[in-house]
């Protein structure tokens, strides 16, 4: 601090934050000093975090990260999210990245098992030689989750923490059907029913009946403290979440043990985790959304008829019988079907660190570790439920479902680390021997109500085991030059042992500019640090364990056999390619680090560019060529592109006031350069599947983005009104066949090209506000909702009238229109995930205890051009989502 009097001139020099390069950051096996990373990671503190309600550890990183694109899972409380580094490597073989929490790799189902308040940090490693090192399961990147540990403060007195909320949350819109009234009108000029056919007499809006205020409950308990030479750290939690959706419900129960003891002088250092959970998730089917626009509004919720046929619920009858091809009354869906999801985990490790005496350079690792799931789920519908008149079971029987799962991944991993400091060089020596097993098993059972078998029982198991050896040499000199080169080969038994094993090296090197003589005068300067790095990485995330071998599949229950006085099960043979390999992913990156006025002014700039070999993806193959009439195999070659921008600013600091501002922006672009399809037209692949048969709106296509859209082109009039049917031909005549019509590449994909990120915090005295937001832009979404509706669908010839939307009106479209490039819309958007203001009261009733009180609300606007819910889907195709609730919470954070 300096007193200003009458001095002329005050001079200021900065000092270089010396704190924030020697602070530790969390690699692959190992860590390393902040200051000397060669690669392209970022770390995320807590504080940093998303402060909405976080059911899941990857809602706290939503918009945090450039380069990181998170779409939230669907209104369904507990859903997960899809996660992509870089838009991922691949096309249909697995693009989400490796999740590593404590040492031990894990699926991303595995996220939902961690209590997002046992978190102490997330780091994302983007990069080839950052994440080189995990070889053949680092291609999409790495997220590595380090837990809550104990600290021995001195004292033996622990301490707690209580953090907890409540949560109220509504539907705050709804999809533009026709009301009552409204329906009745146009079906009265546009429907073909009978004139003995007649509407109803209720007034309904199913959309509204099916969905509700939905409560919810957070609380989460934690101790932190020391046994002598033991830190440890403890902690339970329990979530209840309602879905606004009625009887959809999540529940689960968390908790965590962590001791960190040192032994024989501190030469040994063990951390034992241990963290358990159970859910409890009462899903519901996502149809009844569906069903709920198109429900006919005239008809009532209940109704009885003889025989107690849909159990009290308006049900569809003809004759006196349920018509079978009817849909289902969404309310009895929801309240009927007794349905429930349990999910026990526990994922675990004990890692000993041992500093060799007389030789302290030199530390051996021992990590073991252990990630055991095990699901058991139901479903029962009763007899006489309205659904058990649609679809094939359609006598009314109602149905018992049991499914049950086991999943065991065991690790093993040790390596030896040797780190020598001499005068100004420094350098740091890795090589290790990895182990681990992947074993699944599950079967389910069909029966009816009494236990007779409705379906032939089905049972599945497979193991998968990876094997690997690994390197890593860092060197730096004055902390200005550093190097870094590894090298990892792994072999994996999914392919075959003339393709079993790969090979991924990487190397880096870094510059610190700012320690460099000609910049000594340049006194705002506080960090800037050149990066540039080449890797490989890998795949062979391709689904099935065995897809080099000849498999068998037992046969649907409609393609058995009966024989005698009994149905014979038959078995067909599987696609294989024997010949099936690693995919390949070669990385360069180019980076600066800066920092400027202390740090006030920080954050990173990335480019890189990315080459994918041997894409794996299914491929239709000609019939007679194999088993079945598609494979998955080695297809062909992809290039992507991108620029990452951060950057965080603290325009005001002072004793009462702390002003921060964080934002990112990413560009991203991906290239199929080429395609091994085999007799293809035009060389594609067809993906998007809209659902039934056949029916795909994208493609992957040489010279074009992944999941480009894939449509026919729509006709217009002079008014530009869309002409029902009508469609423009290969030669630009109008048309009124499919056949006939210009099916095009769009050059338009369900791919965000561009992305942001923006969090400001102030923070006066004891007050704090906090607003979080991200952003979309460049990708398309195919509104399937409304190219599957139709005039024609307000009678369907069956008996049953339904209701439509109001754009159905408007485009005057007889029939659904599903193929047309005119449902095809820009998905651009930017949404304010959440608001928060908090209030802190320090020192409640001793040095220790503070208690701050908060109030959130999340999901707060979203702005975009997009004509439906929400244009925020992954796979940019809108087939009625659960949409994502607005959420007013109230919070309590207690220390003591």
């Amino acid at each position: 601090e300096i007193t200003v009097t009458d001095k002329p001139l005050i001079v200021v020099t900065m000092q270089e934050d010396s704190e924030l390069l020697d602070e530790v950051v969390v690699i692959g096996y190992g860590q390393v000093k902040k200051g000397d990373v060669t690669g392209s990671l970022l770390t995320v503190k807590p504080d940093e975090l998303n402060k909405g309600k976080q059911l899941t550890a990857e809602d706290a990183l939503v918009g945090k990260v450039a380069g990181v694109n998170i779409v939230p899972g669907n209104g369904a409380p507990g859903s997960g999210g899809t996660i992509r580094i870089r838009m991922g490597a691949s096309l249909s073989a697995d693009n989400d990245p490796l999740i590593v929490i404590d040492g031990v790799p894990v699926s991303n189902t595995s996220i939902s098992a961690i209590n997002p308040n046992d978190i102490a940090s997330f780091t994302v490693l983007k990069d080839a030689s950052a994440t080189a090192i995990y070889g053949s399961r680092a291609s999409n990147g790495v997220i590595i989750i380090t837990t809550k540990k104990g600290s021995a403060d001195g004292t033996s007195r622990p301490s707690f923490n209580y953090n907890g909320n409540m949560t109220v949350s509504n539907v705050y819109q709804y999809m533009d059907v026709l009301s009552t009234e409204e329906f009745r009108q146009a079906f009265a000029e546009h429907a073909n029913a009978p004139e003995t056919f007649k509407l109803g007499n209720a007034d309904v809006d199913w959309q509204k009946e099916i969905y509700r205020v939905a409560l919810g409950t957070d609380h989460n308990l934690s101790m932190t403290g020391a046994l002598k030479n033991m830190p440890y750290r403890v902690s339970v939690g329990y979530t209840n979440q309602n879905g606004t959706l009625k009887n959809n419900n999540y529940e689960r129960i968390n908790a965590s043990v962590g001791l960190s003891p040192k032994f024989f002088d501190k030469h040994l250092s063990v951390d034992i985790n241990v963290k358990g959970s159970i859910e409890n998730n009462q899903p519901v089917s996502t149809g009844v959304i569906g069903s709920a626009l198109s429900f006919d509004p005239t008809r009532p919720v209940y109704e009885d008829y003889e025989g107690n046929v849909g159990l009290g619920y308006y049900t569809w009858m003809n004759g006196g019988k349920p018509i079978t091809l009817a849909a289902a009354n969404p309310v009895a869906d929801l309240e009927l079907a007794d349905k429930l999801e349990k999910t026990k985990r526990s994922i675990g490790n004990i890692a000993l660190d041992y500093k060799v005496h007389g030789l302290e350079d030199l530390r051996f690792n021992l990590n073991m570790g252990y990630d055991i799931q095990k699901n058991d789920n139901r479903e029962n519908v009763p007899d006489l439920a309205p659904s058990m008149y649609t679809g094939n079971q359609n006598d009314g029987t109602g149905k018992r479902y049991k499914y049950h799962q086991t999943k065991r991944n065991t690790l093993l991993d040790f390596y030896a680390n040797y780190d020598k400091e001499l005068k100004d060089h420094h350098i740091n020596v890795m090589g290790g021997y990895g182990w681990q097993r992947f074993w699944y098993k599950n079967n389910s059972v069909t029966t009816d109500t009494e236990g007779k078998e409705l379906a032939t029982p089905q049972h599945a198991e497979a193991e998968l085991y990876l094997l690997s050896f690994y390197g890593r040499v860092n060197y730096s000199w004055k902390q200005r030059y550093m190097l870094t080169a590894t090298l990892r080969a792994d072999a994996s038994s999914r392919f075959s042992p003339d393709n079993r094993w790969g090979y991924f090296p990487s190397v880096a090197a870094a510059w610190r500019v700012n320690e460099e003589a000609f910049l000594s005068n340049f006194k705002a300067l506080s960090d800037l640090k050149l990066r540039l790095s080449y890797g490989q990485t890998g795949q062979q995330s391709i689904g099935s364990y065995y897809q080099h071998l000849p498999t068998y599949t037992a046969s649907y229950d409609e393609s058995r056999y009966y024989f005698g006085d009994q149905w014979y099960t038959t078995y067909r043979p599987n696609g294989y390619d024997a010949n099936i390999k690693w995919e390949t992913t070669e990385t360069y990156n180019i980076g600066i680090d800066y920092g400027f006025l202390n740090n006030r002014i920080s954050g990173t700039i990335d480019y890189y560019w990315r080459t994918t070999k041997d894409l794996l993806n299914k491929i239709f193959v000609p019939a007679g060529s194999n088993f079945t009439n598609m494979i998955e195999t080695n297809i062909g070659n992809m290039k992507s592109k991108g620029l990452e921008i951060g950057i965080n600013v603290i325009p005001v600091k002072n004793k009462d006031w702390e002003w921060t501002v964080s934002g990112n922006f990413t560009w991203n672009t991906s290239e199929i350069t080429k395609l091994n399809t085999i007799d293809r037209e035009d060389n594609y692949v067809k993906t998007g599947n809209a659902g039934g048969t056949g029916k795909y709106l994208q493609v992957h296509m040489v010279g074009e983005t992944p999941n480009t859209f894939y449509l026919l082109q729509q006709a217009y009039d002079d008014n530009g009104k869309p002409l029902d049917g009508k469609y423009i031909a290969k030669d630009g005549s109008v048309t009124s066949s499919e056949e006939d019509a210009n099916k095009y590449v769009t050059g338009k994909s369900s791919k965000a090209p561009y992305y942001c990120g923006l969090s400001t915090r102030l923070t006066y005295k004891n007050w704090d506000l906090g607003i979080n937001g991200h952003g979309s832009f460049g990708a398309y979404v195919y509104n399937y909702v409304k190219a599957s509706d139709s005039l024609d669908g307000l009678y369907g010839g069956t008996g049953v009238s339904s209701n439509i939307l109001r754009s159905t009106l408007e485009t005057g479209f007889t029939q659904d229109r599903i193929y047309t490039d005119y449902f095809l819309e820009k998905g651009d958007f930017f949404r304010i995930d959440n608001i928060t203001l908090g209030h802190t009261f320090d020192k409640l009733w001793n040095e220790k205890t503070s208690l701050r009180l908060s109030f959130t609300v999340q999901n707060v606007c979203t702005l975009t051009g997009y004509s439906g819910l929400d244009p925020e889907i992954y796979s940019g195709i809108d087939k009625n989502i659960y949409q994502r609730p607005r959420m007013f919470m109230l919070g309590v954070n207690l220390n003591f």
